[in-house]
């Protein structure tokens, strides 16, 4: 044997690497002058010598036999009869075995047949035509066994894949080459491989995915598009994510430019919110532009950073409305007419550094003790109904029907016409935009939709929880498209509210404004929390830092602080301490209602904020917001469910989509998942916090830290009640309640108690569980079927588990018997009669005997799917047929 060096005369050779592999091993030796002769014929003898160490372990299937010209002294003497005595090789009818005699392709590719045990078919020299063109030249005794090693892959042609070349002397790299073959070892470029290339679609592809509804996606650059079993695109790359298909359509996902334009923002300090409400009640402020001007250098200079003038109320506009003038006649409030107090109230904002987000303070009340005033009179028909069928009054106030889309899209129309007309940093609603008392609601064309839905008329307890959430959803629906309308409109236009302290503003206004925040609707939050005790002003933060907000949303949060109404006025203690306890829990803002209070006892809390809190100033940056938030998803990219013809079916509008299974598919807007159905209707509200698809007609969810199940109705068929589950399988599903877990079925009824540490799903009427630290199986009784023993353990297959000891895999069958002992370093469940294991750092496929039917030669490998596998060779994915079903 020569060193460990590389033979000299094999350097980019087309058998090198497999000729390395066999030195290794010692099966093959090369001259003492560091040559392998790669060219040179191989002797009958000289390949029984080969087959000894190639198939050292080989079994004996009869007896010897002596040879008349191999004498007992000859030096190949032992591996001829080994080669014998383990049916590789036979000798010829005179027992003769003519050792010196060079072996034939033809009676190399035979032995090894034979050897191997390989089932050799009925052949005929017409059916290898498709392989061989001189399959004519193939002996007739042959035929059977050459398409066998045709089909086991183990005939290497070069150069020329289609030339058999049958009887012609082998050389040293061709008897390599077939023995490599035979061995599963890697190093025989593919196109020299007869039997066709196992690949169908070729290694071109920078990402792929396995086939599912006979189209696979597959990327090429930056792009994903569809491929077909034959390897046309189908659906051309241009999408920026695709998922597989499922149910028929599959989920993609196109960029916008927009979107790319948001940059993350390093922030050098906490930005604070500084703000305060401007009111035309008790004030002068929008009296005249100089009045404007002098508070704008008021608030600048007392620290405070952003405003919120008031631009609706009274059914008239702080500016010149087209809409309504169009639609009311009234082009501006009155008091107003030949001005445009918020186009000068955003000139001076803007000289002294002041963000301007106009207020819509009336929303959907139509007017204050006017009995619906001039909205109403023109449009009875937008008028909100209690239930006695009276216009909806409370607190002196009356109300237009939110609910009516109509009525939605006149406060649409006003708002969108203020963000494209006005340079301002955003809008905002109040605890009367989006809202309703929820007295209200109990109009006729309200009451059938409600009926419509649920097959029963309205409730006439108006605060009753279906009924209550049910308009609640209806308003923050609103929201929604108003949110989207607006960051389409600019991106970086903040959408701020000021609703009532939820829950109160929930059961009394219809404002669900948790929803809201979860579903990530509003950049910018300002509760009204109007008390005038610091306790009981803490106990409202402390309820929304503890309850209602993660640690991520607190950035949003600037409550509303009462500093004057009618007579009360706020101290200079209270304000100092409300600030602080604001800061203590990571509240880093406020706006004050509202400006007058500020300026009262000679401008006394000003200068409290001035000479404290707000002595040094804060910037007030939009952009901060918006990145936060979830705006840069929403301008970034657009979601569609396409066909298999590539045309967009529906286009949903949600932050997160997944892909249909059962018919339904979860979304997530914000923070929160909820499901919808193909026609783009939700089946459930969006308030999960886990979702996951849906599994024999059920789903596996999550609200905070307990999990449930719902059905395709949305309704809830377990409680929340379990610290950790997995989705149904087979009727059953294992859940967790503090440490042990147990199986229930699809009404949420116990089954199964084994009280295990972990359990998987049911395979094939098994699961794997995990008892004492060990892996083992139950069965749908609960017997432990197979003991815990294994350090890891999967769910069965086609009759097999792939089970892990001291770091190997290896596969079991039902009855716990190891079928294929563990050997492999990764490995994945049998799928078309083939798995897919990794030796040595590559990847092939075994059969459930354990023999390697493909040989490790890919970097990575996914189970067969449709007939065909995902490789990846080198950097590039394609797919592979299964030479099992295609033999």
């Amino acid at each position: 044997m020569l060193s460990n060096s590389s033979f000299s005369d094999i350097q980019n050779h087309w058998a090198a690497e497999c000729i390395r592999q066999l030195r290794s091993r010692n099966v093959i030796s090369g001259y003492q002058d560091g040559t392998f002769r790669p060219n040179n014929p191989v002797t009958r003898a000289e390949f029984a010598a080969l087959i000894g160490k190639a198939f050292a372990n080989a079994p004996l299937i009869r007896t010897g036999i002596t040879f008349k010209d191999v004498p007992s002294n000859h030096w190949a003497n032992a591996a001829i009869q080994t080669a014998y005595r383990t049916g590789f090789i036979s000798g010829y009818p005179d027992r003769t075995f003519k050792p010196n005699q060079p072996i034939t392709r033809v009676q190399v590719l035979l032995a090894l047949v034979s050897g191997l045990k390989y089932t050799t078919a009925a052949a005929s020299s017409t059916s290898l035509q498709d392989y061989y063109d001189d399959a004519g030249a193939i002996p007739i005794y042959a035929l059977g066994a050459i398409a066998a090693a045709t089909l086991k892959r183990l005939v290497v042609n070069y150069p020329d894949v289609k030339r058999l070349n049958p009887n012609q002397n082998a050389t040293r790299a061709e008897v390599s080459a077939f023995i490599c073959q035979a061995l599963n070892i890697p190093g025989i470029p593919s196109k020299y491989i007869a039997g066709g290339s196992l690949f169908v679609i070729a290694p071109q592809f920078d990402e792929a995915d396995s086939f599912s509804e006979g189209l696979a996606r597959v990327k090429t650059g930056e792009k994903w598009g569809y491929v077909d079993k034959q390897g046309q695109l189908v659906i051309q790359p241009k999408l920026d994510e695709a998922e597989a298909f499922s149910d028929g359509l599959a989920l993609v996902r196109t960029y916008s430019t927009v979107g790319s334009s948001f940059t993350t923002i390093r922030e050098e300090k906490v930005m604070e919110t500084r703000g305060v409400w401007l009111t035309t009640t008790d004030s002068r402020v929008f009296n005249s532009k100089q009045s404007i001007t002098e508070a704008m250098n008021f608030l600048a200079d007392t620290g405070f950073n952003v405003v919120f003038p008031v631009v609706w109320n009274n059914a008239a506009t702080l500016y010149p409305s087209k809409v309504m003038k169009e639609t009311f006649g009234v082009e501006i409030d009155s008091r107003f007419v030949g001005r445009d107090p918020l186009k000068e109230l955003i000139t001076e904002a803007k000289r002294v550094g002041l963000a301007v987000i106009p207020w819509f303070e009336y929303g959907f009340a139509s007017s204050y003790s006017q009995n619906g005033g001039p909205l109403l009179a023109k449009k009875p028909h937008w008028a909100a109904r209690d239930a006695s069928g009276n216009l909806l009054k409370k607190n002196d106030f009356e109300w237009m029907n939110a609910l009516d889309i109509e009525v939605q899209d006149f406060l649409r129309s006003l708002i969108l016409e203020v963000a494209k007309n006005y340079d301002i940093a955003g809008i905002q609603g109040d605890d009367r935009l989006p809202a309703l008392p929820s007295e209200g609601s109990y109009d006729s064309k309200t009451s059938e939709r409600y009926s419509r839905q649920f097959n029963q008329n309205p409730p006439s307890n108006p605060k009753e929880a279906q009924w209550l959430q049910w308009r609640a959803d209806i308003l923050t629906d609103f929201l929604t498209r108003l949110y989207q309308e607006l960051i389409a409109i600019n991106p970086n236009l903040i959408i701020s509210m000021a609703p009532s302290a939820y829950p109160w503003g929930l059961q009394e206004y219809l404002q669900d404004a948790q929803a809201w925040i979860d579903q990530g609707l509003i950049d910018l939050i300002h509760p009204q929390l109007y008390r005038r005790d610091l306790e009981g002003y803490k106990l409202l933060v402390d309820r929304m830092v503890n309850q209602q907000y993660k640690p991520s949303q607190l950035y949003a949060l600037a409550p509303g602080v009462l500093l004057k109404v009618g007579t009360y006025r706020m101290s200079a203690e209270l304000l100092l301490q409300t600030i602080q306890y604001n800061r203590d829990r990571s509240i880093n803002g406020e706006v004050f209602f509202f400006y007058e209070g500020l300026r009262e006892d000679n401008n006394a809390l000003a200068k409290v904020l001035k000479q404290g809190p707000y002595a040094q100033s804060a910037p007030f940056n939009p952009a901060i917001f918006k990145t936060r938030g979830f705006t840069p998803r929403r301008v970034g990219g657009k979601y569609s469910y396409i066909n298999q013809f590539g045309q967009a079916v529906t286009q949903p509008q949600f932050d997160w989509v997944d892909s249909f299974k059962e018919g339904l598919a979860k979304v997530k807007m914000g923070y929160k998942w909820g499901y919808i159905d193909k026609t783009g209707n939700r089946i459930s509200r969006l308030q999960f916090d886990e979702a996951e698809l849906f599994s024999e007609g059920l789903a596996l969810v999550r609200v905070g830290n307990k999990y449930g199940y719902i059905n395709k109705l949305g309704q809830l068929i377990t409680p929340l009640q379990y610290d950790a589950a997995n989705s149904f399988q087979e009727g059953l599903a294992a859940v967790k309640i503090s440490d042990k877990w147990f199986y229930i079925d699809t009404t949420g009824k116990v089954v199964l108690l084994p009280q295990c540490e972990e359990a998987a799903l049911f395979s094939e009427g098994l699961a794997a569980i995990k008892l004492s630290g060990k892996f083992g199986y139950i069965d749908k009784t609960g017997k432990v079927t197979i003991q815990p023993q294994y350090d890891q353990a999967e769910a069965f297959t086609e009759g097999l588990a792939r089970v892990k000891v001291d770091g190997k895999w290896g596969y079991i069958n039902p009855l716990g018997q190891m079928i294929i002992t563990p050997q492999f370093d990764a490995s994945a469940s049998f799928s078309e009669g083939l798995a897919a294991v990794q030796s040595n750092g590559l990847w092939g496929y075994i059969d459930k005997n354990g023999l390697l039917i493909i040989s490790p030669e890919f970097s990575e490998a996914k189970p067969f799917r449709e007939g065909l596998a995902l490789v990846q060779l080198g950097n590039k994915w394609g797919y592979i047929r299964n030479i099992l079903s295609s033999g």
